[in-house]
């Protein structure tokens, strides 16, 4: 009993400096388009969805929409600092039982910020995903992350990084941002030597799975120059 007593205070301790020690969380939440439903329809449900996140307690909630990639849907991020503040948050009532699904799929996933290097939502963004592959040990997959998440951050001026904590897939994710279209074709051209260099040295590439997929900022709104 007592050494059961000390495992669960060790690892009530160790939670706790890691919390403290914490960049923050992100819930993010994707919704895949229905075939036949208008993107307005949809991007005016989730703006309004963002909105109600925020009063509910998050400190702040970004929504951005498929530009180039696999998916047509829309990526909903909702930030928070700590556990117990996601908590309050889902513990406050909430009814949708009335409202019509627009959507076709969706997801939810708690991730773990990593890599804080952005000011703001940019208004686009990369959305980068890498799935590790299983003969990678933890420390041999976050050493590949760093250097590519360093990569990515050399080429695009900052990135922020992710990892999973609850949800449906393990993954890492780094989020870049570029100004215009033009800006991104200047950014990708220098991403690729800089990977090559990243991963010198590996005898496989380490992972069963990767996308990239650009995303356009509609909350909060772009406000034109």
């Amino acid at each position: 009993m007592r050494i059961f007593l000390l495992l669960f205070l060790t690892f009530n301790i160790f939670a706790q400096e890691e919390e403290e020690a914490s960049l923050g969380y992100v819930l993010l939440s994707t919704y895949e388009m229905a075939a036949g439903t208008r993107y307005s329809q949809l991007e005016r449900n989730l703006i309004e969805e963002a909105e109600t996140q925020i009063e509910r307690g998050y400190d702040g909630c970004v929504l951005y929409r498929h530009a180039q990639g696999a998916q047509r849907a829309f990526y909903l991020a909702c930030f928070f600092q700590t556990m117990d503040q996601l908590a309050d948050i889902l513990s406050k009532p909430s009814d949708y039982s009335n409202q019509k699904q627009l959507f076709a799929s969706h997801t939810d996933h708690i991730l773990a910020m990593n890599r804080n290097e952005l000011d703001g939502p940019p208004n686009f963004i990369v959305f980068a995903k890498w799935l590790p592959a299983p003969m990678l040990s933890w420390a041999e997959w976050t050493e590949r992350m760093t250097k590519v998440g360093d990569a990515y951050s050399k080429a695009f001026g900052g990135c922020d990084g992710y990892g999973h904590a609850w949800g449906p897939e393990m993954a890492n994710y780094l989020v870049c941002g570029f100004d215009s279209w033009k800006d991104f074709a200047k950014k990708a051209e220098a991403t690729t030597p800089l990977l090559a260099e990243a991963n010198q040295g590996y005898d496989s590439i380490g992972t069963i799975g990767h996308s990239d997929d650009l995303l356009v900022r509609v909350f909060p709104e772009i406000k034109s120059e």
